[in-house]
């Protein structure tokens, strides 16, 4: 272990702390109506990614913006390229916070908000490793070079931008999953069902905001029905949502409050959409209408379960472990309606066998398939020289062995061959991204800094 990258991060361990609550201070969703030149995917993530770059220029790095489409902050020239992939978007800050989500306020030695561990707080941590092997004066024979995305939270065209330009990296990390190596991602299916528009009685339902995210609320407005006639129906769902239901003159609104998670644990929240979905097939039995009919059927497919077993399409392999399904957005008006799923299946599977189960429902139900976006599994054989490096910083730096694990959730290192994601997350911690009350713990902070800057060294060496 070089003892000097570990004394630099302590000594500049509270620049990171100042740099990381700058950094998840700026709000950095995807905001269509303020793209403009420069600003692709809206004003907020051009200024995480103007704060990212000025930051490496400040600490004295080579940067480049790509038009608002990416970023890179580079230290050296000579010899292969390593690359850090990390990302400046963010997903919204939904649900009830016990602190304001952008306020990047410490309590108990945490540091709360969004993008705090996904994926702010480690790009900060892998910028400051950067510095600390740059200070060093350590003998280095390749490069590294940190790409900065700014759509990974949604169809990833920041990173497609960047590498219709640029030369892929020889090797490289992504500091946005759990240590120690993920070296398989199960592949990601997006795909939507238009549904019918609304009927008399069903007049709207609104829930989710991002595919990745499972939907912690849901509202509805029915008509000819009142809220007794409802909360009796609600007393036979077995569901661990909580579904109230009020009168607003002659209409009911009904709200279900469930468990808001990351879209590759889905298990671990509880879906708004499909709480309601069970709620309107009891409610409304006799499926005299095409929305009816649609909502019935899908309710059917998708019960309440996540592994996709009531829709035909649960699978599972020793690599990468079972299907997840999340059922993510729904809107139901007077205009088109529609239904988004999110879908991580085993990197052994045939994704194309899915999408033939998937659209086969067209046949059965008034609904129209459309695919949003496939991404196929990510698989990079444990044997590669560059992760024994990864396994030797970090079983040197924490004493655990380093073993190459699979998940569920998607990184750009689907896009980058050669590269595999490493922290920051560690065995046993539950995992934050997009929940409410994100945060890292400021141990964590300085733990993981000096994991990367090992890690780093060791791909530069």
């Amino acid at each position: 272990m070089q003892e000097q990258l570990n004394r630099y991060i302590d000594e500049h361990f509270e620049e990171l702390i100042r740099d990381t609550r700058e950094f998840v201070s700026i709000e950095s969703t995807l905001d269509e109506t303020t793209v403009c030149e420069g600003a692709p995917f809206g004003t907020g993530i051009q200024r995480a990614l103007s704060y990212a770059l000025s930051k490496g220029q400040e600490l004295g790095f080579e940067v480049k913006n790509y038009d608002g489409y990416a970023g890179t902050i580079q230290y050296g020239t000579e010899g292969e390229q390593a690359a850090i992939l990390a990302h400046v978007d963010v997903v919204p800050a939904i649900g009830e916070w016990i602190v304001p989500p952008y306020s990047a306020e410490i309590m108990e030695n945490r540091l709360y908000g969004r993008g705090s561990v996904d994926d702010k707080g480690p790009a900060m941590a892998c910028l400051y490793a950067m510095k600390a092997i740059k200070e060093s004066g350590l003998p280095v024979r390749n490069h590294i070079r940190m790409i900065l995305g700014t759509d990974e939270e949604t169809l990833a065209r920041g990173i497609y931008y960047y590498l219709d330009r640029e030369k892929a990296p020889a090797f490289g990390f992504s500091p946005d999953a759990e240590f120690p190596i993920i070296h398989a991602e199960k592949g990601t299916i997006r795909f939507l069902y238009h549904i019918p528009k609304a009927d008399g009685d069903i007049l709207m339902i609104q829930a989710g905001s991002r595919l990745n995210v499972v939907p912690d609320q849901a509202t509805a407005r029915l008509a000819h029905v009142s809220p007794d006639q409802i909360q009796a129906v609600i007393s036979e769902l077995n569901t661990k949502a909580v579904i109230t239901a009020t009168a607003d003159g002659d209409i009911t609104i009904v709200n279900v409050q469930g468990v808001a998670s990351h879209a590759c644990y889905p298990a671990e929240g509880v879906n708004a959409i499909q709480a309601l979905l069970l709620l309107l097939k009891k409610l409304y039995p006799k499926q005299d209408s095409e929305l009816k009919k649609a909502l019935h059927g899908l309710s059917d497919l998708l019960l309440d379960e996540t592994d996709g077993v009531s829709f035909k399409i649960a699978c599972t392999d020793e690599v990468s472990g079972a299907l997840t399904l999340n059922t993510a957005i729904i809107s139901v008006g007077d205009s088109d309606s529609q239904i988004k799923f999110d879908i991580r299946y085993p990197v052994t599977h045939d994704g194309n066998e899915l999408l033939g189960l998937l659209s086969a429902v067209d046949s059965r139900l008034p609904v129209k398939f459309e695919l949003i976006q496939h991404k196929p599994p990510l698989y990079v054989e444990k044997d590669r020289p560059f992760i024994k490096k990864l396994q030797s910083a970090y079983e040197e730096s924490t004493g655990q062995e380093p073993k190459c694990i699979s998940i569920g959730g998607g990184t750009y290192c689907r896009y980058v061959k050669n590269t595999v994601s490493f922290g920051p997350v560690f065995p046993g911690q539950k995992e934050l991204a997009h929940q409410t009350n994100e945060f890292i713990d400021l141990d964590d902070l300085r733990k993981i800094s000096k994991i990367y800057a090992q890690a780093i060294y060791n791909l530069l060496a």
